[in-house]
C-alpha cells in the first residue's frame, strides 16, 4: 500500500493546477514559429486568463492581508500565472484556476 501511495503522489501533485492548451503553449513558447508582437502576446494572455486581476487581488489580500504593489500576468512553461508583489511577499497564482502556486517573503 505504501509503495502504491509513493507512486501516485507525483501524479496528484502535478495534476493540481490547470495548464494551458497545447496550441496556447506552442504560441507562447515560439515553437510553432508564428510571428507575433509583444502587444499581441499580451492580448492573448488576457484572453486566456479565467480568474481576472480583481480575483487575483482578492486572493492575495486574503493570503497576505497586504495591498498589491505590482501584478504581472505571464506564463511559465505550460502554466499561465500572476506574479504579484506586496510590501512583504511575492505570490504566484495560477491564472486559469486561482490556485496559489507559491508564496515567499521578501
Amino acid at each position: 500500500m505504501k509503495t502504491f501511495l509513493l507512486l501516485i503522489i507525483p501524479f496528484i501533485v502535478f495534476a493540481s493546477g490547470k495548464m494551458m492548451s497545447n496550441s496556447d503553449y506552442l504560441y507562447f513558447s515560439g515553437i510553432d514559429k508564428q510571428p507575433f508582437t509583444q502587444q499581441n502576446e499580451k492580448a492573448r494572455l488576457y484572453a486566456i486568463d479565467t480568474i481576472g486581476e480583481k480575483k487575483a487581488h482578492s486572493i492575495t489580500k486574503e493570503l497576505t492581508t497586504e495591498d498589491v504593489m505590482s501584478l504581472k500576468l505571464t506564463h511559465s512553461g505550460r502554466y499561465l500565472i500572476y506574479k504579484i508583489t506586496t510590501k512583504n511577499y511575492r505570490v504566484i497564482i495560477n491564472a486559469l484556476d486561482g490556485t496559489v502556486i507559491g508564496k515567499e517573503s521578501k
